[in-house]
């Protein structure tokens, strides 16, 4: 069979593709999507066919491809077959099959394939994987440097995360994506009998149906007794999960929690406020409950929030009252990035926030969508002494109209702008020409009206 040589010479390159596929344009699309370097190749979107896989797996340049990313490429087990019977990812270190159609069959060739010794990060997301080909994956002895593995979007339900925390492969891995593969509460079960997870450092579980009854049973274990950052977004752990969490000693590493709509409340901060567990907090995120301003104020009070650099309480109804608490804690001295969107501040909450004493590192602060911010609220953010580290400021979907834009336009503060979104906001033209042809802002690369 003859082969490309070189894979910088063009003619052989094209020669090949149009010789061992139908697509006589494959050759081109490679020579594209081919990083100036020759280690990485990109095929994301392109619908492939089987004939095309294979003479993908035989083409020698690829073996030295460092990372290969064939997403919504139309990958069947069919097409997986030849490329896992060669030696096409003999130096692959980050391969992504995301978004394809693959299932338990493909699994079974991939996990033959005895060229993945390499492979650090493996994405299978968006798959048809179920409780079979988690059995399969299991028992893939190939994979020895895997560090990162995604299986989100796919069904593994309980019984698969069962054989997969059994398993050496999950043992090895510091980062796994679970996000909304069915596993449930019974999956929960399942990960807090199985033998520590002791390399684990992140671990997504959003959009799993998981209530306090998976969690507490978790809480009782010591399944990853080193994780840091826990992703739980779209559950319903609710007040008696975080409760649960606050109690165990499982999550006294975590320097990152994210539990977008989870169903908590003023409790739920409380419990966070009073752990002696979670204290090492880096970003909290709790985007999307009902925390109000009680549940903030009880964070504000907590020193388990004096090392927090990222805090989201974005649409958790806190009111002016929760921005002030925030404002003036003397715990949040640490924030770099502040995201308060649909809350309903108002002015009140923006001028607590331009006046804070504390807040002084405060790089991003994101007042978005609903707030009710108008000229006043602008202007007192404008004027701020103490906000003056500020690169990032999000103000869209407020009311700050005009009269806003123009006291944001002059600001002799916010010199250090980097981004301003002030979209949604009523501007007029004369509110826009101020603020593209301002002279204060001299730091401004990012300007979103629109």
């Amino acid at each position: 069979m003859a082969e490309a040589k070189d894979i910088d010479d063009s003619l052989d390159f094209l020669r090949y593709f149009e010789k061992y596929t139908e697509n006589p344009d494959l050759g081109t699309l490679i020579q594209e999507k081919l990083s100036t370097d020759k280690k990485s190749l990109e095929l994301n979107g392109f619908k492939l066919k089987v004939e095309d896989f294979k003479a993908i797996s035989g083409f020698k340049p690829i073996k030295n491809l460092k990372h290969l990313s064939l997403d919504q490429t139309g990958l069947s087990s069919a097409g997986l077959q030849p490329l896992s019977a060669s030696d096409s990812f003999t130096n692959i270190e980050t391969l992504s099959l995301a978004n394809n159609n693959l299932d338990d069959e493909a699994i079974f060739f991939l996990s033959k394939c005895s060229s993945l010794t390499q492979i650090e990060s493996l994405n299978l997301s968006s798959n048809e994987l179920g409780s079979l080909g988690a059995k399969v994956l299991s028992m893939t002895a190939g994979l020895p440097s895997l560090k990162r593995l995604d299986l989100s979007y796919n069904r593994l339900e309980g019984l698969g995360l069962k054989s997969l925390v059994d398993s050496s492969l999950f043992r090895q891995c510091t980062e796994l994506n679970l996000r909304d593969t069915g596993i449930g509460d019974e999956g929960l079960k399942f990960m807090a009998k199985a033998p520590p997870l002791e390399s684990l450092i992140t671990l997504n579980l959003s959009d799993n149906g998981l209530t306090e009854i998976g969690m507490e049973t978790l809480c009782h274990s010591n399944v990853f007794p080193n994780l840091q950052t826990l992703i739980l977004n779209n559950n319903h752990v609710g007040d008696e999960g975080i409760y649960a969490m606050s109690e165990s000693p499982l999550f006294s590493n975590l320097i990152k929690l994210v539990m977008h709509n989870n169903g908590l409340t003023t409790d739920s901060a409380i419990s966070l406020s009073k752990s002696k567990t979670i204290t090492k907090l880096h970003t909290l995120d709790l985007n999307n409950n009902d925390l109000r301003a009680e549940g903030a104020q009880a964070l504000a009070d907590s020193t388990n929030m004096s090392a927090l650099e990222n805090l989201d309480l974005g649409e958790n109804k806190l009111g002016h009252g929760g921005a002030a608490a925030l404002a003036n804690s003397k715990n949040c001295s640490s924030l770099k990035f502040l995201r308060l969107s649909n809350n309903n501040i108002s002015d009140k909450g923006a001028q607590a926030l331009a006046s804070s004493s504390t807040l002084l590192k405060l790089e991003t602060l994101s007042i978005e969508n609903e707030n009710w911010i108008h000229a006043a609220g602008a202007k007192a953010i404008s004027e701020s002494k103490n906000l003056s580290s500020l690169k990032n400021l999000v103000l869209a979907l407020n009311a700050i109209g005009d009269e806003g834009a123009m006291y944001l336009a002059n600001s002799q503060s916010l010199s250090g702008l980097e981004l301003l979104n002030v979209a949604g906001n009523k501007l007029t033209p004369r509110g826009e020409d101020a603020l593209q042809k301002s002279t204060a802002l001299t730091g401004m690369k990012v300007l979103e009206i629109v």
